[in-house]
């Protein structure tokens, strides 16, 4: 065989290579800014309804604060809480993750929201959306290290605050009226929950359809 016709050989195999990756990075990098630009909606949707559905009960001196992780997982998987290696989003591995999607609770959304929400969450990157929260509400976003290692440091840095949250990624179906997510909520000691979030957009509003929950201590 030529040497010409082995280096039109080998030409043709990283063209075969490289091509199909380069595709994959732009699918990744087309569907990430995607779901980035409806995030800061949903997840504004996601607190109001949920953790301050009745804000308006409470003191109206106080303003809560929502303390959010920027990385997804970066405490989670390393050392994840007791019975949670299994349960929660963040503590599974990729192989984990795409196999869970398959379970019978996702099946209530669409399969882009599912392979969206499996995709987004395959490359880390930092989580900081715009949240609009109602009056006497902020979302703060935070690293690990700005939680501090003792039981007290969230309360003395972010005071009235509802422990912290750890959100996934979100995934989202084309027209983007559905939205699915995995949040987990630590506030201090053993209180804890995790469960996966189904939302669904109407007339432009974000609503909580469905949640599913995964583990409680």
């Amino acid at each position: 065989m030529s040497q010409n016709r082995l280096k039109k050989i080998a030409l043709c195999a990283t063209a075969g290579i490289v091509l199909p990756l380069a595709l994959v990075g732009l699918f990744f990098a087309v569907e990430q800014r995607r779901t980035q630009a409806e995030t800061g909606a949903v997840l504004s949707a996601f607190f109001s309804q949920v953790v301050l559905h009745d804000m308006d009960k409470w003191d109206a001196g106080r303003t809560i604060t929502i303390v959010v992780m920027r990385n997804p997982g970066c405490r989670i998987c390393t050392e994840p809480p007791l019975g949670l290696e299994s349960q929660s989003w963040f503590a599974q591995s990729v192989k984990s993750r795409g196999s869970s999607v398959s379970e019978a609770w996702f099946t209530q959304s669409s399969k882009i929201t599912r392979a969206s929400f499996f995709l987004n969450s395959v490359f880390s990157r930092n989580l900081s959306r715009d949240v609009r929260l109602p009056s006497r509400a902020r979302a703060v976003f935070v690293d690990p290290s700005d939680l501090g290692a003792k039981v007290g440091d969230l309360e003395a840095r972010f005071p009235d605050n509802f422990g912290y949250y750890v959100v996934s990624y979100v995934g989202l179906n084309l027209n983007k009226t559905e939205a699915l997510l995995h949040v987990d909520h630590f506030c201090g000691g053993l209180c804890g929950g995790g469960e996966y979030v189904l939302m669904r957009k109407v007339n432009g509003v974000w609503y909580v359809i469905e949640s599913h929950v995964m583990w409680v201590s």
